[in-house]
């Protein structure tokens, strides 16, 4: 049998088989009409929260890689519509409409002739499925006789399940190359069998042919942004709270220089999705399609898809001198972690010269066995390195992920993260609870199931993505205190060789937070303006996705009376607002309890209970 022979994934027994299903399936329809590219609502619309939708706290992403199918589509002579619905949702809230009228009404629209388009629809992320479920089958009703095909990387983790569900065809992994091969089977330029291509026979049973990874990198996409409102995705949302900074006025766009990631991180689909390796596109067609926007779209701010955004240090250092001198007024981004061992002084140079406003760093782990078995490709000690080099850079505001709960992980080395952090001392912890990816080394190795003990083994993926932050998933709503949880500094009586139970992980996230961000914070003590000035403008920006939440009012508070640039009159409305929201919540009067969180109102920084003092002090690069 050949190679090509053994990397196909079937359930019939051979390849003669895989191309009668393939035949029947796509002489059922016709593919060379108006084809509809659909983003559905990037979150569960139950979970949606009008507060949080009106200070535009919501992701609001332009659908970049619909962007690039409709590219292919245009070269392959047809044309397209792309259907944003997760922007209809968005723009519904923040107007104090329906939103599950608003996707409707869109989808409605979108199909209001008689024809039977070719749907195309997206799914990126576990956290997207029951949205997709519902617009799946709002569509299907709308259009029975249409072929519907999917993709994604959610969609590449589980294709027999949508086809089930009631989609036609899942591509998996990138679209473009097999788009290109689909066409040309269809219209009988070739007879290879496409690629990456899954479906059901007649009879029910799943077919998948060969699966290859990969694809070019230089497509022009310039062209298919007239398609989608990209002058107005500042309006209903943000990219993260680096776009939230720079002001919710700015429009903004993404943008991708480089496909795939050097790094095999256990925990992460990239390599799963995108292949070996980094794919890198030219200079000039990145500057090409940035200026594009700059000009055309009045874009002012970027955000980069990168998930190896410093690979090639050489080219990257080459585009960003580009950005500097092309784009003159616009400002970006990098929120996906770039990594640490990949930072240097001249890259540090060349980000601020372009006018960096900040970027996250993906540590993952402050304990050096954590980070062999998860396959992270840095130490501690060139962490360390480029968190010293970072104080002479208080202009752009740095940040780092953590995640917490690693299947079998001990609280012991949750600890070292949280070290770590204090260590660092960059502008911000990110810590995150873990959440199994499909389709990744440790979802392979550990099934469906998190960490945690005995009691946590029945939880599946199910929970929704958002719950990696526990809460923006909504996990301290209607908290009562638990009689088995360890809560505030008291958590520090669970650190030893134990495995948290859920309920106790997200009471050590909460210390872990509070304690690292918001009293161990540099703004707090900083001598750097620049510093102090970014602290308070990157706590304005998180306090619009969590208006309730007076710990950051107070910390505001205390960053502006430093400051000095508020009138009384300011200082004091913020004071009441905070001392209000204390007032109003049992859970927050608890908190304010646990962490004295309110003494920030009196110009006052909380001590630190001296239980935690030890692991204010970094230890684990010694061992």
């Amino acid at each position: 049998m050949s190679a090509e022979q053994t990397a196909i994934d079937l359930r019939i027994p051979d390849p003669a088989g895989v191309r009668e299903a393939v035949d029947a399936k796509i002489s059922g329809f016709d593919f060379e009409g108006e084809v509809v590219l659909i983003q559905v609502p990037q979150f569960p619309l139950d979970m949606l929260e009008s507060s949080t939708a009106r200070g535009r706290g919501y992701f609001a992403y332009p659908p970049q890689n619909l962007l690039y199918l409709s590219a292919i589509f245009r070269e392959l002579g047809l044309t397209t519509r792309i259907v944003d619905l997760n922007y209809a949702v968005l723009r519904a809230a923040l107007d104090g409409d329906d939103p599950e009228q608003a996707w409707q009404a869109l989808a409605d629209e979108a199909f209001a002739d008689d024809s039977s388009p070719l749907i195309c629809m997206s799914l990126m992320f576990d956290s997207t499925s029951s949205s997709f479920d519902k617009v799946l089958n709002y569509v299907r009703k709308l259009r029975p006789q249409s072929c519907i095909m999917a993709g994604g990387v959610a969609a590449t983790a589980e294709p027999e399940k949508l086809l089930y569900d009631g989609v036609d065809f899942v591509f998996s992994h990138e679209g473009e190359s097999a788009l290109d091969r689909f066409y040309a089977y269809v219209r009988g330029q070739s007879d290879q069998l496409p690629i990456n291509l899954s479906l059901l026979d007649a009879g029910g049973n799943f077919v998948q042919t060969n699966q290859e990874q990969g694809s070019p990198v230089e497509f022009d996409i310039r062209s298919e942004y007239k398609k989608i409102p990209i002058k107005r995705y500042h309006e209903v949302g943000c990219l993260s709270n680096f776009s939230r900074m720079i002001g919710t006025d700015v429009p903004y766009a993404t943008i991708i220089s480089r496909r795939g990631c050097r790094a095999r991180c256990s925990f992460c689909g990239v390599r799963n999705f995108n292949g070996k390796g980094v794919r890198v596109r030219s200079t000039g067609d990145v500057i090409a399609e940035m200026r594009h926007l700059y000009d055309n779209y009045d874009i002012r701010h970027f955000d980069w898809l990168d998930d190896d955004l410093l690979y090639d240090r050489d080219g990257i250092v080459e585009l960003f001198h580009a950005m500097a001198e092309n784009l003159p007024e616009a400002t970006w981004a990098a929120n996906n972690g770039v990594i640490a061992a990949a930072v240097t002084p001249e890259i540090l140079e060349a980000m601020q010269a372009s006018r960096c406003i900040g970027f996250k760093i993906g540590l993952e782990s402050g304990n050096p066995n954590v980070l062999k078995d998860v396959h992270k490709p840095t130490n501690l000690k060139k962490f360390f390195e480029f968190s010293d080099l970072a104080r002479d850079y208080p202009t752009m505001y740095m940040a780092v992920n953590f995640i917490m709960g690693f299947p079998g992980e001990q609280v012991s080395q949750m600890m070292d993260s949280f070290s770590a952090a204090v260590r660092g001392n960059l502008d911000w912890n990110n810590f995150y609870l873990y959440q199994h990816l499909k389709n990744t080394e440790l979802f392979i190795a550990h099934g469906s199931m998190g960490g945690g003990d005995a009691e946590d083994k029945a939880r599946t993926n199910s929970q929704p993505m958002s719950s990696l932050n526990p809460v923006r998933g909504g996990m301290f709503r209607n908290d009562d205190e638990k009689t088995n949880v360890l809560s505030g500094y008291d958590v520090i009586e669970y650190a030893g060789d134990h495995t948290p139970t859920r309920e106790q992980l997200k009471e050590i996230w909460f210390t872990f937070n509070f304690v690292a961000n918001f009293l161990n914070t540099p703004a707090i003590d900083t001598d750097q303006e620049e510093r102090l000035r970014n602290g308070i403008q990157w706590l304005e920006a998180l306090s619009r996705s969590y208006p309730d939440d007076p710990s950051m009012t107070a910390l505001l508070y205390y960053l502006h009376a430093r400051l000095g640039e508020l009138s009384k009159e300011e200082l004091a409305g913020l004071q009441k607002r905070s001392r209000d929201a204390f007032r109003a919540s049992d859970y927050w009067q608890r908190r304010d309890a646990e962490f004295s969180i309110s003494a920030l109102l009196e110009n006052t920084v909380p001590d630190i209970d001296s239980r935690w003092h030890d692991y204010m002090k970094f230890t684990a690069l010694d061992r």
